[in-house]
């Protein structure tokens, strides 16, 4: 789960926090940042761990964004990635992406 949090990432132009899938690129969208946050300065100290009272907000906000975006993922038994709905294999019974199928079939 630690792999998932550092990999969530918050878009500038929207100020949501997403989640980018290691196979397809296709991108999740969760949480807003809280209005302490928002702006270029807010954000630029939040984003390097310097913001202060806005940082803890910011963090907690993030927590939330994850624990929200890990029910839209699913991670990889094989190869540990996380991987959107689409590129899991949900009918094998090993809990493997797609990309570890292909490889284990060939």
């Amino acid at each position: 789960m630690r792999q998932f949090y550092q990999s969530v990432r918050v878009d500038a132009e929207s100020l949501r926090f997403y989640y980018q899938c290691s196979i397809c690129g296709r991108m999740q969208y969760g949480e807003k940042l809280p209005l302490l946050c928002r702006g270029v300065r807010a954000l630029a100290r939040c984003a390097v761990g310097k913001g202060g009272m806005s940082q803890r907000v910011f963090n907690r906000a993030k927590v939330q964004a994850v624990q929200q975006l890990a029910l839209q993922f699913n991670q990889c038994r094989y190869c540990l990635r996380w991987v959107c709905d689409e590129c899991y294999d949900m009918d094998h019974t090993d809990g493997i992406c797609c990309t570890c199928t292909q490889e284990h079939t060939s």
